[in-house]
């Protein structure tokens, strides 16, 4: 399994590609994320280091011809959040007969089974096989893998983005063949006080790095996934949305209060370039940091 290449490795070969491929930017923890939009085709991915998600969307074909190494079989899902999953050590290729446009999430496989793992999952392994025996509808997987893609081709990389949604998504995986239902909660849990400003002052420091929610996990001593929903329940938002709002409200108080550079205000913030931090606060703002600078007034002396 070592010396088996990476996903993206894989990809930057066109060569071997059929289609059109863009490669999204590195992001924390060896994950990867990629687009790929193709005609009908025979894609051969062979032996990875990684386990693949594909988000499938736009799509204009009605069948998937998988073989993981055993043969072809159908694996066509015929809805509007088609999901796919293919082990790391599946000798993989698929066959697809129409067009479509596809994001591919690859992911460490040891990640994959510690998260499983944490999450209760006994046999992680036999649990990715009969994940991957057919594509089947997971909206909130589905989103999660367009979200990240949309988030980080637009404004960039942040570590809490990619590992909130990595936790999510492999979550709700895990969970996929384990629907016995649970007692309501009688009351909302939430995180206690000290923790939670421990937490919020990790966040407010805004390291230009970012930060993960494992990390934040481990300074509450919880679990990724019970951390964040712990958060969520005390907060009101996820630890990403709390994050976000509170890059936005610094970067206006930035922009009005001091006369530093939009390029210089977008790096201590922990975007790679003065694009990725317009498009961003736009988002929030309506306008671009320059504009917003300029309606608001210029206020230090």
């Amino acid at each position: 399994m070592g010396s088996s290449p990476n996903f993206m490795t894989l990809l930057r070969h066109p060569q071997h590609i059929v289609g059109e491929v863009d490669v999204g930017p590195a992001l924390p923890s060896s994950v990867s994320l990629a687009r790929h939009r193709a005609k009908a085709h025979t894609f051969k991915r062979g032996i990875t280091s990684d386990v693949l998600i594909i988000a499938q969307q736009n799509i204009n074909a009605t069948s998937v011809m998988f073989d993981l190494g055993f043969g072809p079989n159908e694996h066509f899902c015929p809805s509007t959040s088609p999901v796919y999953i293919v082990p790391a050590e599946a000798n993989a290729q698929w066959t697809l007969n129409g067009e479509s446009q596809c994001v591919y999430l690859a992911l460490p496989a040891q990640d994959v089974t510690q998260l499983f793992e944490a999450f209760g999952v006994t046999a992680p392994a036999e649990h990715l096989w009969r994940l991957a025996g057919r594509g089947f509808d997971e909206r909130l997987v589905h989103e999660l893998v367009l979200r990240l893609w949309q988030e980080v081709s637009n404004v960039g990389p942040t570590p809490l983005l990619e590992s909130s949604c990595r936790v999510a998504l492999l979550h709700t995986l895990a969970r996929r063949f384990q629907r016995e239902p649970t007692p309501a909660a009688k009351t909302t849990p939430k995180l206690e006080r000290r923790l939670l400003n421990r937490v919020l002052e990790a966040i407010h420091a805004l390291p230009p790095e970012g930060v993960s929610v494992e990390r934040l996990a481990q300074i509450a001593g919880l679990s990724p996934f019970h951390f964040s929903r712990l958060f969520q329940n005390s907060t009101g938002r996820t630890p990403y949305r709390y994050y976000d709002e509170l890059r936005f409200q610094r970067a206006c108080d930035l922009l009005t209060g001091t006369s530093a550079s939009i390029g210089d205000i977008g790096g201590q913030l922990g975007f790679a370039n003065p694009s990725q931090f317009t498009r961003a606060f736009s988002r929030h703002a309506g306008c671009s940091p320059r504009r917003y600078r300029t309606q608001q007034g210029f206020r230090c002396h």
